[in-house]
């Protein structure tokens, strides 16, 4: 059977192969193919084809979701999905002639899209009424008629939010369509407006508001020294609290202030610590009602932050206020919280959002800015895929998990040098215990293979960087990573006391080298946005108004219609949509489902979704949940790489039941059983990664061979391990990670 291949756009071009018309267009996403005549009559399926194939019957069947039929006319097709091969320029390189092509394809894709069709009858749109008002705001965006769909206004819409945000913000501004031009479309519009509303978050922190701040930015390029010019006001302040990207950094603080004799509690999601005072060296800084011993300062993450009343604070790497998933906490911080002092550590590029937003709250900001402790330069050549002239000291970056131990295995065989791993997926502990194999200068380890994970959190003796690739998958496809990144892992190269006269940066690719020295000296683009999340009472109050839709579709229902302002946008819901989607069979309450789907996991590790389940009836149900009935650690460590990924999901498991320990401490109980299954996931990890050997990286001629490191019979136990899981979880029995 020969079927013609028509994508759902106009601009077609035509070729013809053998009995067969085959209508295309070069960039596409999905396609309609039709069977063709079987006497290859192609006069037959021209003139057909003229005629766009009825393109709204083709649409009509999609947006049913249907994935073939036939015409009213005769004729069958047949719905196919097919990936788009699109080469993302990097950031600087974004303009409008771009922008337009994206807002055509992002626009066909929402006219399509039978999740947006789904939503809009939640809403109560018709499939008629949305194909009538959908076909008016495309038109009239590709016309240039909306203000905020204008390719100049998008720009720097689709720098801030990528494709996925990009995609939201096209579906957002149709309700926004609807409710200016098509009131009626929609029941109760104006009020679903009006409770989504999220245009000033300035005015949430009411108790904020009642006082004057002070608000100092610490700005500059990695190794400047702002953090360690903050953290010296925190130390020498009453009462005071450190806000840190990452678990290690908050850990980092609350050692060094415990060490300095100041009492200092660390509180993150899975850990909370008070001051040892049994040594005599750290003295309380005063006494609770009950005759409990009070700490100066409290280290968090920047999620757990309190809103309690500081002298000082200190809130680190503020430019992640855009980031996409978490920029929401950084924005709560800068609003809320409540100290006379706020210190901002960051790059200089979160001044003017930073200023905007304070300027909006009627307070005045101080930037500080600092210059790079020690010298920073590009490399003159790259290293021309040679990994022979990997030297001790170097740290090869690179962003794909299996290339990390794929480049490991390459460079110790051709160069002698044993190298220390750290990527994202490795437990804190463990990334710590492998950045000091590689500072020591005695333990045998001579590099470093990381992936962006290094760009923050740990002390790194660095003397060189070497980026095997300046792209990253982002779930969809390779995109340029941003200035912004590149100069923080690049940056981490000679850090000012490692011994190093000066940092280099460079590339394993001559092709990559001028982009890199481009990205390295420049600026990167300043923030114009900052995140922000609806609270749980916006999003119980929406879920009244839609008694029987599920929790898991009113967070992008929510998404679509709130509004927002310019100086903000609303934070990606993708991973708690999946969270939501995972318990979404439970008889959980609405704020347990919220408080749920802010749990720290990524639901594509599939051992930690099936626990996340188990935990989550146990909440439904309220009984106590043993971790011993959900996890049982095999006695030998991993010898391959899928194996050890399993034990690096089992560890985030354990993570897991830590954190539900500090929201339902009755159900999650016995903390020190999962503490000490936890100690032992690691040190299993930490003799994995000493021990392990893996399939070499190189060919005959010692060219590094990219993505060659599976091994059947690994992955195959792998995924018996994962099955097993997973029928053992269904079941409700103990599951285990032996196979």
């Amino acid at each position: 059977m020969n079927f013609f291949r028509v994508p759902l756009s106009n601009g077609y071009r035509q070729k013809c192969a053998g009995p067969a018309l085959c209508l295309h267009k070069q960039m596409h996403s999905s396609a309609v193919m039709l069977r063709s005549n079987p006497k290859g009559n192609k006069s037959v399926y021209k003139k057909r084809s003229e005629a766009a194939f009825d393109l709204n019957e083709i649409m009509q069947f999609k947006s049913r979701g249907e994935r073939g039929g036939k015409f009213k006319n005769g004729g069958d097709f047949k719905v196919l999905t097919q990936k788009q091969e699109v080469v993302w320029p990097q950031e600087d390189k974004i303009d409008a002639k771009f922008v337009k092509i994206q807002r055509e394809q992002a626009l066909r894709s929402f006219r399509a899209d039978p999740g947006v069709h789904k939503r809009c009858e939640n809403f109560g749109i018709s499939l008629a009424t949305f194909n009538l008002w959908s076909k008016k705001y495309a038109d009239d965006a590709n016309a240039e008629k909306i203000d905020k769909l204008k390719a100049d206004y998008l720009v720097s819409v689709l720098i801030r939010s990528g494709r996925e945000g990009f995609q939201y913000f096209i579906i957002n501004q149709f309700f926004a369509y609807l409710s200016e031009n098509a009131p009626d479309a929609v029941k109760n519009i104006a009020y679903l407006r009006k409770i989504t509303d999220l245009r000033y978050p300035h005015e949430w922190m009411v108790n904020t508001r009642k006082m004057q701040r002070r608000i100092i930015m610490h700005v500059g390029p990695t190794n400047s020294g702002k953090t360690y010019h903050a953290l010296q006001r925190l130390q020498n302040c009453k009462n005071g609290i450190y806000c840190s990207p990452l678990r290690l950094l908050a850990y980092e603080v609350y050692d060094r202030m415990n060490k300095a004799g100041i009492s200092c509690a660390l509180v993150t999601g899975e850990d909370r610590r008070g001051a040892d005072f049994s040594n005599g060296l750290v003295k309380p800084s005063g006494y609770t009602i009950d005759g409990e011993p009070c700490v100066a300062i409290k280290s968090c993450t920047i999620e757990m932050a309190s809103m309690d009343m500081r002298d000082v604070a200190v809130v680190d790497e503020i430019q992640m206020i855009a980031d996409r998933q978490r920029g929401w906490a950084w924005t709560n911080a800068l609003l809320g919280l409540q100290a006379s002092e706020i210190h901002l550590c960051g790059e200089v590029t979160a001044v003017p959002i930073v200023k905007k937003i304070c300027a909006a709250l009627d307070e005045d900001v101080e930037v500080r800015e600092y210059s790079r402790l020690g010298k920073l330069h590009t490399g003159k050549k790259s290293l021309d895929n040679d990994w022979s002239r990997i030297r001790p000291g170097d740290c090869v970056v690179t962003f794909s998990r299996k290339e990390i131990f794929a480049i490991r295995n390459t460079i110790e065989q051709t160069t002698g040098l044993r190298c220390a791993v750290i990527y994202g997926g490795l437990p804190p502990e463990a990334r710590v215990e492998q950045a000091r194999l590689f500072n020591d200068p005695d333990s045998g380890y001579d590099v470093l293979v990381a992936s962006d994970a290094i760009g923050m959190g740990i002390n790194l003796s660095i003397r060189r960087i070497v980026f095997t690739t300046l792209q990253k998958f982002d779930g969809g496809s390779l995109m340029p990573i941003s200035v912004s990144q590149t100069r923080q892992i690049g940056g981490r190269a000679g850090r000012f006391g490692s011994g190093a006269d000066a940092g280099e940066v460079t590339a394993m690719w001559s092709k990559d080298l001028e982009t890199l020295s481009k990205s390295i000296n420049q600026q990167p683009p300043m923030i114009k946005a900052a995140g922000i999340i609806p609270s749980s009472e916006a999003i119980e109050t929406f879920s009244h108004q839609f008694p029987n839709v599920p929790f898991s579709e009113l967070w992008p229902m929510f998404r679509d219609i709130a509004t927002v302002d310019d100086d903000y946008f609303l934070s990606s819901f993708s991973g708690q949509e999946q969270i939501a989607q995972c318990i979404e069979h439970l008889p959980l309450s609405v704020r347990d489902r919220y408080q749920l789907i802010y749990a720290p996991i990524n639901t594509r590790d599939k051992i930690v979704a099936l626990c996340l389940v188990k935990y989550a009836t146990c909440v439904a149900n309220n009984v106590e949940c043993s971790i011993g009935s959900v996890i049982k650690l095999p006695s030998e460590s991993p010898n391959t790489r899928d194996k050890l990924q399993v034990f690096e999901q089992w560890h985030r498991s354990i993570t897991l039941f830590i954190w539900l320990s500090f929201h339902y401490p009755e159900i999650f109980a016995n903390i020190e059983e999962a503490t000490n299954l936890k100690v032992m996931c690691e040190k299993s990890i930490a003799q994995g990664l000493a021990a392990m050997k893996g399939q070499p990286g190189t060919n005959a001629n010692g060219t590094f061979v990219k993505n060659k490191m599976n091994h059947k019979s690994d992955g195959q136990q792998a995924k018996e391990a994962l099955d097993k899981v997973q029928h053992l979880l269904e079941k409700h029995a103990m599951p285990t990670a032996s196979a």
